[in-house]
């Protein structure tokens, strides 16, 4: 990461950055030492609102490419079992605990 431009120097040189945040990634612009914004390209805006915006598989799209992935490794009460686990806990907890390195893609 290239040094955080303070606010008046990209106000000051707006085109520099510009260009430079077509060519070379990301400006990060700072008050006080402190990161308070990003300059980024339009292709790149573009692709970051594209990316928030695809659809994440649903749980149980996600349940039936593990059980692909796993074929024969677990029967189909054994995942079951996995899965009603997930279903006793909140949110937050069965993200970590069971989900994640299981149905992450």
């Amino acid at each position: 990461m290239l040094r955080p431009i303070p606010i008046f120097e990209a106000k000051n040189k707006l085109p520099l950055f510009i260009h430079q945040a077509e060519s070379d990634g990301p400006v990060f612009i700072a008050r006080r030492n402190q990161n308070v914004a990003v300059l980024v390209s339009f292709a790149e805006y573009n692709s970051l609102v594209a990316s928030a915006h695809k659809k994440k598989p649903a749980i149980l799209e996600r349940a039936e490419a593990f059980r692909k992935r796993t074929a024969g490794m677990f029967t189909n009460n054994e995942i079951d079992k996995i899965f009603s686990e997930a279903k006793d806990k909140t949110l937050d907890t069965y993200q970590t605990d069971v989900w994640d390195g299981v149905f992450n893609q």
